[in-house]
This record gives structure tokens, C-alpha cells and sequence, in this order.
């Protein structure tokens, strides 16, 4: 007995250490149940032997290990054991059962889905069987797993064990027919299949198997556990809302803050999610007046004259104007705004309110002109430049004033040189100089309009330039009073 125990020991640790897995998900199926032979199946001329001749069987008395080869495959061991007697007069003997069997599970995802709780299947194989001496048999049957969960179930099972021999006979030493043998119990699921990432879900149930993840989002990573996979998350790091990707509402206006202008505060798409408290477009953080309606030209204020100036900042909020005086109009544009203007539609002067001096008589505009020729003769150069000597400046403010005075006087700058050197370098320097001057009564306030500049170079001399003096005289700036 010792020694049968021991060879039936090494197969079954084989068996063991060789498992892969019971199916593609799970690598062992474990069973433990009870066991009982029919050992009168065959046996019709006699009838010796009573069906269930099981007198003593432990509530433990069958073990079994299957491996899953592929397929619905998988090839296992079984060992069973029970007192068994012949008849109700004999004593008992032991009984024991070991094979080795292919099972083709009916579970396999080509029949019925790997996952079912219905789990028929085939069994075929061979073993050694004791009841007196060991005999070999053939075994071939079928039974079915009712799984309660994916890893625990139950099962029955039946095989026929064909047992070869000669004539069976109450007298033979070893009267044994080929018999069913009927057994029950529960099985379990061991093991997992392969796991890559490491987080506990088989590859074959993880959507994510190289990025280890929980199992409540399938085994797929999400890093701000918001419920929303780290791959379908636009905003991985941060919880957020499924409507938004993963992406967070944090003031809940309906708008991603990412694309939120002002994430803390609620408010419309149109205004990209900020506040629009007058509801004119502008949001409020942009809106100088946020409480009254208003227009984006002016900051989000009113602008009832629509000429760019906050009705609150325009001197004039009824009329168009300019902002240099305020929003006010200037509509002959002498610098006076209309409501200040005597003369509104006709250009004027600061002086007469607005209006046109009077038109200079001959002895006036005679008396501005000596005015103007004498300021004139003052202005000198840095010799062959066009740069103003300081002396000159003086003179030159004079003019300023007189131009003033006088703002509707149009004047000409002419400027002359001698003949010494190239003509044309001559009429270039005298232009020049004559620039120079319009420019410093421009930056001085006098409009660009009354003024004009031209140079001559040395083509109208008002001198001999054979003499020293005389070509000094020649070397000016004329400012004439245009008709």
C-alpha cells in the first residue's frame, strides 16, 4: 500500500509544478468532493454485486488538479479513495481510483464564452484502480461546473472505467467488472494569467496591461482619480468632469477651465466664461463700466455720440469730437471747439474768440513784414550745415510770436547761398536751411499749412559774390509774407 501511495505521489507533484493555467484567465482548477463506484455496471448474468457499493466514504474522498493546455483544454490528475464491499457479508477494501485525464472544457469563448457560469465538459484518459489487486483501466465520461463565482463553483461528474478481463465470477480472486464511478463536489479556480503591468488584473481583462491601474477603471491608470482614464483624460492630473473629458468646471458655468477666462467666476460662453453683469458683450473684467451697458470702443461704456469717448470721459457727449478737446468738435479746425468758437464754420483765431483777425491794411502788413526781415537777418548756421546757431534762436521766437499774433498769415522760407562751390550742392544746403526753420516753427506750435520752404542756392543774389561781404549778404534766409 506504502509503495502505491508513493507512486502516486510524483505524478501528482508533477502535475502540479507544469500548470499553466485552467483557462486563459486563471491557472489551476482545484477540486475536492466524495466519490462512489456502481460496481455491478456489466455484471447483468450475476448481479453480484448491489449498485453504490460505497460503504465508507470520508465527506473529503476525491481530490483533483487540471491545467489548462489551450483551446478549452486541460490535462489533469484525479485521486479517489473509499471502503468498498463485495457483498454485505464480506469485509471492506479499500478502494482507490488515480487517472490521468484530457478535458475539453464546452467553456472555451468558441462554444460558450470562457466567463460562463455553465461549464460543461468531456473527460478521457486512463489510471490504475485498486479494489484487491491494482488494475489499469480506460476512463472516458463527461461532467459540468456550475461556477457561483468566477472563482468558486460546484460540480458533478460521471466516468465509465473499463477495466479489461476475463470472465467475472463471485469465486475469482479478483471478480471486479469495469464500473461507473459518480462524483461531486466543489472547485475552485486558482491563479491568474499573465499579468504585465503588475496591478492584479490578467492581461487577457486589463485595457491597459502595460500601465498598472485599479480595478474599478478597468486596469488603465488615472492619476487624478476622478474616474476617468489617464488616455481618455484631457486633463490627466487634475479631477475633474466626464462631460469635459476629465477636464475641471471649478466655478460650474458649463465651461472647461481651460477654456474659462476667469475659471472661478460664472459666466457665458459668448464672454468666453467671465461675468457680463450689463450684459453688453464685454465682460466685466474688461468693462470699465461693467454695471452700465456700453460699447467695446469705449471700454465698455456708453458712447452716446459714437466718436469713441466714454460719455463719462466726453466733454461733449452729444456730438462727435476728437480726444485731444475731449470728445468736442472743432468744425473748421482752428483749434477751437465749436461751443467755444464765435465763429464755428470759419477758421479763426484764439485771440478774436475764434474768428478771423481783420485783413491787414497795407501799413500793417507792411510793419509785419519789416517785423519778419529783420528776425530773418539773425538767423545763422553752422558754416556748409543746415544746424541753427543758438544765437539765432532768439529771433527766430520772434517770429513764433509774430506768427501767432497773426495766425492767418501764410508765410514763405526761402533760403540763398553764395557761389562758392557746387551749384548743386548749393541749392540742396540753402533747401536744408530752410527746412530747418520751418521745422523749428512747426515744433513751436505754427501749422505746417502756413508755411512753406525753398532753397535757391546761389541764383539770386542780392550782392557782388566777387567781394567777401558781398557774398556774406548772399549767405540768408528770407521769410516773406504770402499773398
Amino acid at each position: 500500500m506504502k509503495l502505491i501511495y508513493q507512486l502516486l505521489l510524483v505524478p501528482m507533484i508533477c502535475f502540479t509544478f507544469l500548470s499553466s493555467a485552467q483557462n486563459s484567465q486563471n491557472r489551476y482548477l482545484f477540486g475536492l468532493g466524495s466519490n462512489a463506484a456502481n460496481m455491478s455496471f456489466g455484471d447483468v448474468p450475476s448481479n453480484y454485486y448491489k449498485n453504490w457499493n460505497v460503504s465508507v466514504a470520508p465527506p473529503i474522498s476525491q481530490i483533483k488538479l487540471f491545467t489548462y493546455v489551450g483551446k478549452g483544454f486541460s490535462w489533469g490528475w484525479q485521486l479517489s479513495y473509499a471502503d468498498v464491499k463485495r457483498n454485505e457479508n464480506s469485509t471492506s477494501q479499500y478502494f482507490i481510483q488515480w487517472g490521468v485525464d484530457i478535458k475539453y472544457s464546452f467553456a472555451n469563448g468558441y462554444i460558450l464564452k470562457e466567463k460562463s457560469w455553465f461549464d460543461p465538459y468531456l473527460l478521457v484518459g486512463g489510471g490504475l484502480d485498486k479494489w484487491g489487486n491494482t488494475k489499469g483501466s480506460i476512463n472516458v465520461g463527461g461532467g459540468l461546473n456550475i461556477w457561483m463565482s468566477r472563482e468558486v463553483g460546484f460540480f458533478v461528474q460521471t466516468q465509465f472505467n473499463y477495466l479489461p478481463h476475463k470472465e467475472v465470477s463471485p469465486e475469482a480472486d479478483d471478480p471486479r467488472p469495469s464500473f461507473m464511478h459518480h462524483s461531486f463536489g466543489f472547485a475552485f479556480r486558482l491563479g491568474r494569467g499573465k499579468d504585465s503591468d503588475g496591478d492584479g488584473i490578467p492581461d487577457a481583462e486589463d485595457k491597459c496591461p502595460n500601465d498598472p491601474g485599479p480595478p474599478e477603471t478597468g486596469g488603465c491608470p488615472d492619476t487624478d482619480h476622478d474616474g476617468i482614464i489617464d488616455k481618455d483624460d484631457k486633463c490627466p492630473t487634475v479631477a475633474g468632469l466626464p462631460q469635459f473629458q476629465g477636464c475641471p468646471d471649478t466655478d460650474g458655468d458649463g465651461i472647461p477651465d481651460q477654456d474659462d477666462d476667469c475659471p472661478t467666476k460664472k459666466g457665458p460662453i459668448e464672454t468666453r466664461g467671465c461675468p457680463d453683469t450689463d450684459g453688453d458683450g464685454i465682460p466685466d473684467k474688461d468693462d470699465a463700466c461693467p454695471t452700465v451697458k456700453g460699447v467695446a470702443s469705449a471700454m465698455g461704456c456708453p458712447d452716446r455720440d459714437g466718436d469713441g469717448i466714454a460719455d463719462k470721459d466726453d466733454a461733449c457727449p452729444d456730438e462727435q469730437g476728437p480726444a485731444k478737446y475731449n470728445g468736442c468738435p472743432d468744425s473748421d479746425g482752428d483749434g477751437i471747439i465749436d461751443k467755444e468758437d464765435k465763429c464755428p464754420n470759419i477758421y479763426g483765431v484764439k485771440e478774436n474768440h475764434g474768428c478771423p483777425l481783420p485783413a491787414l491794411d497795407v501799413a500793417e502788413k507792411t510793419e509785419v513784414q519789416k517785423k519778419l526781415a529783420f528776425a530773418a537777418k539773425n538767423i545763422f548756421f553752422e558754416t556748409s550745415k543746415d544746424i541753427i546757431k543758438d544765437q539765432s534762436l532768439k529771433d527766430l521766437d520772434s517770429v513764433v510770436t509774430i506768427l501767432n499774433q497773426y495766425d492767418f498769415l501764410k508765410i514763405s522760407i526761402d533760403g540763398h547761398t553764395d557761389n562758392s562751390g557746387n551749384e548743386n550742392d548749393n541749392v540742396t544746403l540753402s533747401n536744408k536751411r530752410a527746412e530747418a526753420v520751418k521745422n523749428y516753427l512747426i515744433a513751436h506750435g505754427v501749422n505746417s499749412g502756413r508755411l512753406t520752404a525753398t532753397g535757391y542756392g546761389p541764383f539770386k543774389p542780392i550782392a557782388d559774390n566777387k567781394t567777401p561781404e558781398g557774398r556774406a549778404k548772399n549767405r540768408r534766409v528770407e521769410i516773406n509774407i504770402r499773398d
